[in-house]
């Protein structure tokens, strides 16, 4: 098969090999939090019992700059995605072979945080960006505790007014808004609490009030619990959950009196069923947007459903003591579909607009993936 693709700096060539199709592999595997006791809301509320902020020894510097990518195969599918969006800030750490997951907005700092996981050895981190002149302000690495780096796979990352809240491995880990204010570039700053979530969580988003959590499914290399498999209005089977939950306005954490179950899991306020393969998402009153991709060549997509909070719940399920409303999102409740390149991941609805980040500037991907990106986009989406 010959395909069509274009050099980035405007040259084109014919390929006379097709890129081989490998599995891009970016949602989580669960296990329990090293360093964590069994996490409850009323752990969410505990400050660590050390400084937050302490220098990450040994860390090497994030620095932002493209990637050096050369070859990108021509992709007709996407052209309304590039056509009402434009190329935003450089995706920092890519130079050292982190893997990004998670995008927030923080208002008041006019940051964009993007999340990142890399190899065992090192330290996941959020990366600060500066919306306004989309410049890298600091890189602060992640910590259990004092002097014990987080390692895992640091998947979404959302702002809810206090703090940041990060989504891997079926925990919620809480981070003060002000530690990350207050940290140096290089700095560690230390989980402040953990959550433990119904769900495999690997992504967050807020809104009014409400926290979520998602988990991503795909096929047997990505399970979910049989709970939450779910048939939708259209007769098609989705095998994931977000589950939300209420903070408390005064501490911006869960209500004190929110106590976790016998197995460690607090039990959420709120359920969306969705669809497979769902790496972000982004909410307000009005609406949800699901990033949804898998696999580095294949065109990924952002769903547009209406929020569907202040309509009668389709369904009902039992944790533990409680029956938890269940939502839909499915074509029933969708607005709209945008196809987009692959690879997309967290994201961050901002003033500006939608942005949306790329794992495919990776190490990993950008070499033999169709459509690599090291840029995040913001997009225009009116529809």
């Amino acid at each position: 098969m010959r395909q069509s693709v274009r050099r980035v700096r405007s040259q084109t060539l014919v390929l006379t090999a097709a890129l081989m199709m490998l599995a891009a592999g970016c949602a989580s595997q669960p296990s329990a939090p090293a360093g964590s006791a069994a996490p409850s809301a009323k752990a969410a509320a505990a400050a660590p019992s050390a400084a937050a902020v302490s220098p990450s020894p040994g860390s090497d510097a994030i620095t932002q700059q493209e990637a050096g990518i050369k070859i990108r195969v021509e992709m007709k599918e996407i052209a309304s995605f590039l056509s009402m969006s434009k190329e935003g800030p450089i995706i920092p750490g890519l130079m050292q072979n982190a893997v990004p997951q998670g995008l927030a907005y923080v208002p008041a700092q006019k940051w964009l945080v993007v999340s990142y996981y890399r190899d065992k050895s090192k330290a996941s981190f959020l990366s600060i960006l500066d919306e306004t002149t989309g410049k890298l302000v600091k890189s602060v690495m992640l910590q259990t505790e004092p002097g014990k780096a987080y390692t895992g796979h640091a998947g979404g990352v959302t702002f809810s007014g206090k703090h940041l809240w990060i989504s891997s491995d079926g925990y919620l880990y809480q981070l003060k808004l002000e530690d990350v204010v207050n940290a140096k570039d290089g700095d560690a700053v230390v989980f402040a609490g953990t959550v433990k979530t119904e769900v495999r969580s690997s992504f967050s988003a807020y809104s009014d009030g409400i926290l979520w959590a998602g988990e991503f499914a795909y096929g047997k290399d990505y399970p979910t619990s049989e709970t939450h498999y779910m048939d939708n209005r259209e007769g098609k089977q989705h095998k994931a959950w977000v589950v939300g939950y209420k903070l408390d306005p005064a501490t911006d954490l869960l209500p004190a009196g929110k106590k976790a179950e016998a197995n460690g899991v607090v039990t959420p306020d709120y359920i969306l069923s969705i669809p497979d393969a769902v790496q972000g998402m982004e909410i307000n009153k009005d609406r949800v947007i699901l990033s949804s991709s898998y696999n580095r060549n294949n065109p990924g997509v952002l769903l547009k459903y209406a929020n569907p909070l202040s309509g009668t719940p389709q369904k009902k399920v039992k944790i533990g003591s409680a029956e938890v409303p269940v939502w839909l999102l499915d074509g029933q409740a969708k607005q709209a579909e945008l196809i987009s390149p692959p690879m997309t991941e967290g994201v961050a609805h901002t003033p500006a607009g939608l942005y949306v980040l790329f794992e495919s500037g990776a190490a990993a991907y950008r070499s033999n993936g169709a459509y690599p990106l090291d840029h995040l986009y913001l997009v225009n989406w009116k529809q």
